[in-house]
């Protein structure tokens, strides 16, 4: 893992933004338990405060969540599930935690795979997997073609490049995180789409995007309140009283870990 792109989801106001990400469709569980060869051992990598562990802990019989932050962990810890007896929260990389509990069934990354060394992390989850162990990589918690995404992507196109220093290109970025396939043996892939719409406030949708690493305040420095005006005077169009209202589309991409 790239250690100092990844530094900001340590940040306390990154943190603390996090709880605004709207949550994956519930079809996402029930695939996940699915495709799980067994549910006794479940590892989360990347876990964030858990979006994945913590609506499973009913589901697994063990679950071993591992994130570098000691601050998501935390905001993990007092969410609801987060003081589970079977979770275990680890402070650790995915590539190098020490291990404790497994071997492991069912190995989940969500929106974090692309943060890893993958010439170091899969070596190290198939020396812990068990029998018929299944890797599932999970992408996508943001609004599936709102009303607004024409509008966004022009917003994206002049701030990604002002934060970052390149363009926005967004089939690029979306093939950029493709490269840990190398290392599975596909045995498919599957887009789920939220059954209900996800009500949020603009005030809360901006909130989100400071919980994203590209836009974190700390990148954003002395910009935040132009690039939040601006952002909410976008979204307040499509907003009714101030709300927004949206699907979420995620996928879940799965296989077993080729041998090394």
């Amino acid at each position: 893992m790239d250690q100092h792109r990844s530094s900001s989801f340590s940040e306390t106001d990154v943190v603390a933004n996090y709880r605004y990400r709207p949550p994956y469709p519930d079809a996402v569980f029930r695939k996940l338990l699915a495709i799980a060869p067994r549910t006794g051992h479940l590892l989360d990598i990347g876990c964030g405060p858990g979006k994945i562990s913590r609506p499973l802990t009913g589901s697994f019989a063990t679950i071993t969540a591992v994130d570098p932050s000691e601050n998501m962990i935390a905001l993990g810890r007092s969410l609801p599930g987060g003081n589970a007896q079977n979770i275990r929260w680890i402070e650790s990389f995915a590539e190098d935690f020490p291990v404790k509990g497994g071997p492991f069934d069912l190995t989940v990354a969500a929106a974090s795979i692309h943060w890893m060394d993958h010439s170091r992390l899969f070596p190290h989850l198939l020396a812990n997997a068990a029998p018929g162990h299944v890797m599932a990589v999970i992408s996508g918690d943001d609004p599936f073609e709102p009303p607004w995404q024409s509008d966004w992507h022009s917003f994206l196109g002049k701030w990604v490049p002002e934060v970052t220093g390149q363009p926005f290109d967004h089939d690029k970025r979306s093939e950029g995180v493709r490269s840990y396939q190398n290392y599975l043996n596909l045995y498919g892939s599957e887009r789920f789409v939220s059954e209900h719409p996800f009500q949020q406030s603009v005030a809360d949708f901006v909130s989100c995007q400071h919980s994203r690493d590209t836009f974190a305040p700390s990148k954003l420095g002395d910009r935040i309140a132009s690039f939040d005006a601006e952002l909410s005077d976008l979204l307040r169009f499509y907003s009714d009283d101030d709300q927004l209202s949206f699907v979420v589309a995620t996928r879940i991409v799965w296989g077993e870990i080729k041998p090394i």
